[in-house]
């Protein structure tokens, strides 16, 4: 099963982030690590479904969100709930973390 991740840009972020819980994830094709997370996002939309909607920003086509946002080294995580940052984790992170910092804004 592939999973879909939704490609946020300058032009649909706020109507995209602005609504529900977000995984949003700063990338880059060129980064090794930003692809070895992929997986794990792949995990979290299975076991959370339609409760979580992952984000990806590629920080090579939108410097002006990446440096809106902090972006400072990829990859680059941020939970937000209805617009709100909730969470900011930069470099790699585990499967198991991730989940609980999406589990704290389910609950």
């Amino acid at each position: 099963m592939e999973t879909s991740f939704i490609n946020i840009n300058f032009v649909n972020w706020k109507q995209n982030l602005n609504k529900g819980l977000w995984l949003v994830d700063f990338w880059a094709d060129w980064c090794t690590a930003c692809k070895a997370q992929d997986i794990i996002y792949e995990e979290i939309s299975i076991l959370f479904g339609d409760r979580v909607s992952i984000g990806k920003i590629d920080v090579s086509d939108n410097r002006l969100l990446s440096d809106q946002f902090g972006v400072r080294n990829i990859p680059f995580l941020i939970v937000m709930m209805d617009g709100e940052i909730k969470a900011q984790m930069p470099g790699i992170q585990s499967k198991e973390y991730l989940i609980n910092q999406i589990k704290q804004q389910i609950l």
